[in-house]
């Protein structure tokens, strides 16, 4: 009886306090998704062209809540790399007029002379 009432207890505690159980989140309220895709410089901004099977283009903006600064740490580097350039991007969605936007948290897998559209590989 002792052990059924400590782990009912254990997992009602857990229940109403679960930042014991989950890691520390991101501090915006912002949701957020994965966006894959290529990368290309225009104009000095950094833009993500989507395989999703359309035509999907982003441009990318550091978010303010993130620390990393991706946008702008792949700006420094990408004059450096060879194209096609991959990469999964995390980040919130903005619509701004008929420009899609994303807010980015990070970029990550970065890399050259992959491309994941179909029309690359013709």
């Amino acid at each position: 009886m002792k052990k059924t009432y400590l782990i009912f207890s254990l997992v009602m505690y857990v229940l109403f306090n679960p930042s014991i159980v989950f890691a520390e989140t991101v501090e915006s309220d912002e949701v957020m998704d994965i966006f894959i895709g290529t990368l290309e410089v225009d104009d000095k901004k950094v833009i993500l062209n989507r395989c999703d099977g359309g035509s999907n283009i982003y441009i990318l903006k550091d978010a303010e809540w993130s620390d990393e600064k991706a946008v702008s740490n792949f700006l420094s580097k990408e004059k450096d790399m060879i194209k096609p350039v991959y990469a999964e991007v995390v980040g919130a969605y903005r619509g701004d007029g008929n420009k899609n936007m994303l807010l980015v948290d990070s970029i990550s897998d970065v890399t050259e002379r992959k491309s994941c559209h179909l029309n690359d590989l013709f």
